[in-house]
């Protein structure tokens, strides 16, 4: 009999709820929308279940948990996403270690929701800002290439109006997100509990995201800036032309109506 046989730790399954579920568990309003849905299994999900949100242990403090289990445990956060940093915050008689999909509450029965939630909380807050920093890594090198729709723009170059304004929605819509971001930081979701709200700051703390939002933003800022730009260098292009267009064909209504005349005048 392993220590986890022996003793029984309490987990859960967060995942993201589905039209069909009743009774969702947490909404979540910033920096998206979400609703959650947990679960009670009776050991940790293998590591190709891709549908859990975050699977969450709770165990008792202190002596009340064998060192044993409590060690087993701590590896297996630290073993999750290696590409998310490994988090772990303190409160009052309640320690949370967090890493990626993974998160593991030290504290009383009463404390063990807060920690739940707190969890739950960063762990969307975490993966939105991530997602949007991997979106916005693969636009520099359009950003490089598109410079020179800000200064001098070929005829060919229309042919791109389309996915400029691809990019002009992009990036307007990341800066919606930047600022979804800054509520869900600044301002967590006033339903959640008072201890619920302190752990979610220090996780947020210990990650740095608010550092990460404020380079983020400049970012953003760069793209916003360049396509707004070329749009309007790109309007200005096409209206050219169309004026050019115009003028060139009353030129040859002018000159034709005065072919007409000359053929009139010297048919007499």
């Amino acid at each position: 009999m392993t220590s986890q046989e022996a003793y029984k730790p309490a987990i859960w399954r967060v995942r993201q709820a589905t039209p069909s579920d009743s009774n969702v568990w947490l909404t979540l309003q910033h920096p998206t929308s979400l609703e959650l849905m947990r679960e009670p299994l009776s050991g940790v999900p293998a590591p190709s279940d891709t549908e859990t949100f975050l699977t969450f242990v709770h165990l008792l403090p202190g002596i009340e948990t064998p060192f044993d289990v409590q060690k087993e445990f701590e590896t297996w956060v630290s073993e999750g996403d290696t590409t998310a940093p490994y988090l772990d915050v303190s409160g009052r008689n309640v320690r949370l270690v967090w890493r990626g999909r993974r998160g593991l509450a030290f504290a009383p029965v009463q404390a063990a929701e807060d920690c739940l939630a707190a969890a739950a909380v960063f762990s969307h807050v975490y993966g939105a800002l991530s997602a949007e920093e991997s979106r916005l890594e693969t636009t520099w090198q359009s950003m490089t290439n598109d410079a020179a729709l800000t200064h001098d723009v070929q005829r060919t170059a229309l042919r791109e109006q389309s996915r400029v304004n691809r990019m002009t929605r992009q990036f307007k819509t990341a800066r919606i997100f930047v600022a979804r971001m800054d509520i869900a930081l600044q301002r967590p979701e006033p339903k959640l509990s008072t201890a619920t709200r302190r752990l979610f700051g220090e996780l947020a703390l210990q990650a740095d995201l608010i550092s990460r939002v404020r380079v983020l933003d400049d970012a953003i800022e760069v793209g916003e800036d360049l396509y707004e730009l070329a749009n309007d260098r790109m309007i200005e292009h096409r209206n050219y032309l169309v004026e050019v267009w115009i003028e060139t064909a009353i030129l040859l209504a002018i000159l034709a109506e005065l072919a007409v005349l000359l053929v009139d005048f010297s048919s007499r």
